[in-house]
């Protein structure tokens, strides 16, 4: 799977994030509410005006170092001036949910229930909205391309220049099974099938995108992602 960091992680020493979990026994403290928004510029992604990013995602992957911990066993939990509340859902270990402006304020903090002295990479993907029904349009399935571009464009600054410009999106099925996609384009059909890992690259076509063909799945994508190719 591409992992790509959002913008530039200064907060987070640039291309990947590394956090020690502090002790299993109780709920510790990890690392500032604040902090944690703001290096992933999640902050400045829920801010853009939601018809700019109805296609995108833009979700935080958390990975144990340690591959004898599940992703599963991530629990984050917000201490904030109102009490306690989850962070989110840690799905796949993918985690993605939006800022809240009064724990940024509150100076809110996060606390883990993970191992002492282990540790947690944790990037950014820009993800995709996923398609609810089998059939969809192409335009639909690619829209999270140019999305994400323009968005880059206006919020990234002079950092676009060390961005990708996307062209693909990146699609991944629960489990491999030789999955497939089919374009109904006028000149006919088109059928790509996922790899040996479930995934499967989908480049933006340009004169598909004026003809908007429709777009059949064999089984409904896990989650999707831009990529370039």
């Amino acid at each position: 799977m591409k992992k790509i960091m959002l913008f530039t992680l200064a907060a987070c020493n640039a291309a990947a994030a590394f956090f020690s979990l502090p002790a299993h026994a109780e709920d510790r403290e990890w690392v500032p509410y604040k902090k944690f928004v703001e290096s992933f510029y999640l902050d400045k992604f829920y801010a853009v005006d939601a018809r700019q990013r109805d296609h995108l995602r833009l979700l935080v992957r958390l990975e144990p170092v340690n591959k004898a911990i599940s992703t599963s066993d991530i629990v984050l939990t917000v201490v904030h001036a109102g009490g306690k509340d989850k962070l989110g859902n840690v799905v796949d270990g993918m985690l993605e949910f939006a800022p809240n402006a009064d724990w940024i304020k509150q100076d809110a903090m996060i606390y883990t229930s993970l191992p002492k002295g282990e540790k947690v990479r944790i990037d950014a993907l820009f993800g995709a909205q996923t398609p609810e029904k089998l059939q969809v349009s192409y335009t639909d399935l690619m829209a999270s391309v140019p999305q994400w571009n323009a968005l880059i464009k206006e919020k990234a600054g002079m950092l676009r220049f060390m961005l990708p410009k996307f062209n693909a999106v990146d699609i991944h099925f629960a489990k491999p099974a030789g999955q497939t996609l089919q374009v109904l384009a006028k000149d006919g059909p088109r059928t790509y099938t996922a790899d040996a890992k479930g995934e499967l690259k989908l480049k933006l076509d340009d004169a598909l995108v004026q003809g908007n063909p429709q777009v059949v799945f064999s089984e409904r994508p896990k989650m999707m992602e831009v990529d370039e190719l």
